[in-house]
């Protein structure tokens, strides 16, 4: 059977009250989209609160467009999906195989703090299936309705406090993913430099710096998901 992955998306479509327009990170969808669809598995899209999900408009234009994006862009049914996500509570967890949380500065709005995401994540850890995120995206390990040591003494990755800088995230964003992951005892390693690509792998957690590191993270999830069904046979 194949295996199943939940692409969680975020509903925010500015950056904050009025700010300038945002919503997921073409790249940091696209990229494990293709490596997971590519290998056989089933990625699903869903959204915080269901509907069209946003994609940040600076993701869908050079430089920051790939080869990955284009092809989900001119994907007909893949772009219909997206405008018409099912919101987290319409679907059945249990359903799926991996949890994966898509990055993009949106994200900083809703990830860190919707209750049912938060016991999504936990949900997933405590049964033994793969879960984790891409850059901004990783700050929703932070919700504290996964529990207050979800990350701790964890190896894992993220956007650094030096690349939302250098994006000029850091005067947008309500906070940075960085050293709030460090204060809750994850163990946190990035590239030697900024925006190079950089995924880590942790058991079944697998997380990703930046854009750049997307197609790393679909191919760490493959592996977890690997791991996963030597142990324990998917859908049993």
């Amino acid at each position: 059977m194949a295996s199943k992955v939940l692409l969680v998306l975020t509903s925010q479509a500015h950056l904050g009250e009025g700010g300038m327009a945002a919503g997921s990170w073409l790249e940091e969808l696209a990229a494990p989209y293709w490596v997971l669809h590519d290998a056989g598995c089933v990625p699903v899209f869903a959204s915080i609160r269901g509907g069209a999900a946003p994609l940040d408009p600076a993701s869908r234009a050079a430089p920051w467009l790939t080869d990955d994006g284009r092809r989900l862009l001119d994907d007909g049914e893949a772009m219909a999906l997206l405008g018409a996500t099912p919101s987290l509570a319409a679907l059945d967890a249990d359903g799926f195989d991996a949890i994966f949380l898509v990055g993009g500065a949106a994200v900083m709005w809703d990830f860190p703090h919707d209750a049912l995401l938060g016991r999504l994540l936990r949900r997933f850890a405590d049964s033994g299936r793969a879960y984790g995120g891409v850059c901004h995206g990783v700050a929703g390990l932070l919700n504290p309705h996964a529990g207050p040591d979800f990350v701790k003494g964890r190896r894992l990755t993220c956007i650094s406090d030096r690349e939302d800088a250098l994006a000029g995230y850091d005067k947008l964003v309500p906070f940075m993913p960085e050293a709030p992951l460090r204060a809750a005892g994850a163990i946190l390693s990035f590239a030697a430099e900024p925006f190079g690509s950089h995924a880590v792998r942790d058991g079944l957690l697998v997380t990703g710096q930046n854009p750049a590191s997307a197609g790393a993270c679909g191919q760490l999830l493959i592996e977890a998901l690997a791991t996963r069904t030597r142990a324990e046979p998917v859908g049993a």
